[in-house]
């Protein structure tokens, strides 16, 4: 996933994100044909009508779809986030209804795997969580289901459950539980990401912990041995599984063979995140996977980088709902593809034809297969993500219908909650669109309007809002952006309000006191400077935390130290910060120049430098001394 853009925070530092908002728009809407179907048994038929109970909002005279089958000319009314009754439509329209006459209602999309915390791709775009939740919910997802990002999102998940926000309802599994060096922190422990579990304890210790803190279910990777674009990694214990299928929580596994996924389903897994795309399935492995509550089709994690090459994905498209910085990495990539790694193109490709091969032999077996497309993944855009994996199950041969119902009543249903089905009692989170879903998959796409627990929202009404306007906060509360602190500014690395500093990514500033340095708010395009405080450390002690990661306290800046992830270079090695691999032991410190690891000492103390070397002080710019370094 690449180094982190600025320094790390401590191991499994916990922090805040959220968000309210609650808008009410009018809806203008023309009369488009719908198709001559008749109404499904059972459904409410012209000249049934009955009176609609009291209202929040009626959409009158609208063509009613899911799953269950698709009912003409009726009226949808909805109370306290929840539909009330499905009526055959009044000749008139009831006073204040919106009038959905040649429209279509569709339950709300969920997105069974997405990375809200990412930016969707290779090299860091900044804070991109706010144009991540737009997008979704503009393209009708209503639901995501986070596979792996910070445990800052269950605060998320609550404020948005709490406040009615313009944002997509949330469950989170809080960072991967993985082996250390494996998917998918291959290069850099970062502990928003990954949590490393060695063995059994360590995987019960771990998960315990996390649902403590509130996740809805736990993410494993099993291995990795070929998504990797470094190579084999390591595969995870499976002793650590079962500790941590022992909580109790659904765990959900990333695999890429076989061999892992009935190994994930043998050790307590119940859904897998991907279908295995290293090699096709054996005819036995198919009727063994039929163990799994799942598996999601994650398709565009394996054809984005294709999607891009080939111009299926502009990055100048509005739609996508990427920032400025996310449209410049990835125009960069499409224009020079040689950035990437040697094969990984071609890799992908591969990858890509055996997932759709074995979700195809998954399907036909009667596996259930269920929609999510790993949003925030390297090129996979949120929002239109789950539209490109719902035209993936109608090229495996399902109905439109069919499609939808799979990312709707059946991903509520894997996630053992109501919803998906248009029925009273049902929550009310809706889409309203202009074109037949029945027709084409797309349709989907063409929305008038979103349903979010009973509210209404426009696209235009969903662009602009302001998703805090009443939620302005201290220190320490959650941000999205900065206007959501009152006396602070939005650390996007957190989603929590912090103290301001004058100059962001400066040696030293003296706002932020000692212990703490200035940085970027979002560590990419947003230069406004936030204090990051960190727990101190010694330098000559040497006292960082020990845990699942190596730490070593290092000189960050001239008032600081900071608790850095430690490496295996030793004493007088090559050495640089662009990743765990290449950093010092704790002890070390890797100099700029020459870029080699230095011992550190004090130079106000006894000489603990090895013969032919001698305690040289580091000065600040002030003159005092910060530091020594054993040199010759």
């Amino acid at each position: 996933m690449g180094s982190p853009p600025g320094p790390p925070q401590p191991s499994r530092a916990r922090t805040n994100v959220g968000y309210t908002r609650r808008v009410i728009a009018l809806l203008l809407v023309a009369c488009v044909p719908s198709v001559a179907n008749p109404p499904d048994s059972g459904r409410p038929r012209p000249g049934d009508t009955a009176e609609l109970p009291a209202a929040d909002l009626v959409l009158w005279n609208a063509t009613a779809i899911d799953g269950d089958g698709r009912q003409e000319a009726v009226s949808i009314a909805v109370k306290g986030g929840a539909i009330v009754a499905i009526e055959a439509a009044a000749a008139e329209m009831p006073d204040g209804a919106v009038d959905a006459t040649g429209r279509y209602v569709v339950p709300g999309l969920v997105d069974s795997h997405v990375h809200l915390a990412l930016g969707a791709s290779t090299t860091p775009v900044g804070d991109t969580l706010e144009k991540n939740l737009r997008a979704e919910l503009a393209a009708g997802v209503t639901e995501v289901v986070d596979l792996g990002g910070p445990e800052s999102l269950f605060e998320l998940r609550d404020h948005l459950a709490a406040a009615g926000a313009p944002a997509p309802h949330i469950r989170a599994s809080g960072p991967f539980l993985t082996a250390a060096g494996s998917h998918p922190c291959e290069t850099w422990p970062d502990p928003d990401l990954c949590i490393f579990v060695a063995d059994e304890a360590a995987g019960n210790a771990e998960a315990t912990t996390l649902a403590a803190e509130g996740a809805d279910l736990l993410k494993v990777a099993v291995a990795d041995a070929g998504f990797s674009a470094w190579g084999p990694t390591p595969r995870l214990d499976l002793a650590a599984l079962d500790g941590v299928s022992a909580v109790g929580l659904p765990v959900w596994a990333h695999v890429d063979t076989e061999a892992d996924a009935l190994d994930a389903l043998a050790h307590g897994a119940t859904v897998l995140a991907h279908p295995p795309f290293a090699a096709p399935l054996s005819a036995d492995g198919v009727v063994a996977l039929g163990d799994a509550r799942a598996v999601l089709t994650t398709v565009s994690a394996f054809a984005g980088v294709g999607r891009l090459l080939d111009g299926t994905l502009d990055p100048a498209d509005p739609t996508l709902g990427l920032t400025d910085a996310q449209r410049a990495a990835w125009a960069t990539v499409a224009a020079h593809p040689g950035l990437l790694v040697d094969g990984w193109a071609e890799a992908n490709a591969e990858w890509a034809a055996v997932a759709r091969e074995n979700l195809a032999a998954l399907e036909a077996a009667g596996v259930p297969v269920i929609p999510g497309s790993d949003a925030g993944y390297y090129f996979v855009p949120h929002g239109r993500g789950l539209h490109d994996e719902l035209r993936e199950l109608v090229d495996l041969g399902l109905t439109p219908r069919e499609a939808l119902a799979r990312a709707t009543a059946d991903a509520h249903a894997l996630l053992d909650e109501p919803g998906g089905h248009l029925a009273a009692g049902e929550p009310a989170d809706l889409l309203l669109l202009r074109d037949d879903p029945d027709l084409d998959i797309a349709n989907l796409q063409a929305i008038d309007a979103v349903i979010l627990s009973g509210t209404l929202w426009t696209p235009d009404a969903l662009a602009t809002a302001d998703l805090l306007p009443d939620a302005r906060g201290d220190v320490g509360d959650t941000c999205v952006e900065h206007a959501d602190c009152i006396t602070g500014a939005c650390d996007g690395l957190a989603h929590a309000c912090a103290e301001p500093c004058a100059t962001a990514d400066a040696p030293t500033d003296p706002t932020c006191g000692a212990s703490a340095w200035c940085m970027s708010a979002d560590a990419g395009e947003d230069l406004t400077g936030v204090c990051r405080t960190e727990t101190t450390c010694d330098l000559y002690a040497q006292d960082c935390p020990t845990g699942a990661y190596a730490e070593a306290c290092i000189p960050y800046d001239e008032d600081s130290n900071a608790c850095w992830y430690a490496g295996p270079r030793g004493e007088g090695d090559p050495c640089d910060a662009s990743s765990a691999a290449t950093s010092c032991v704790a002890g070390l410190e890797c100099s700029g120049s020459p870029g080699r690891c230095f011992r550190m000492c004090d130079p106000s103390g006894p000489d603990t430098c090895e013969s032919g070397t001698m305690c040289q002080s580091v000065r600040r710019e002030d003159g005092t001394v910060w530091f020594g370094v054993c040199s010759g």
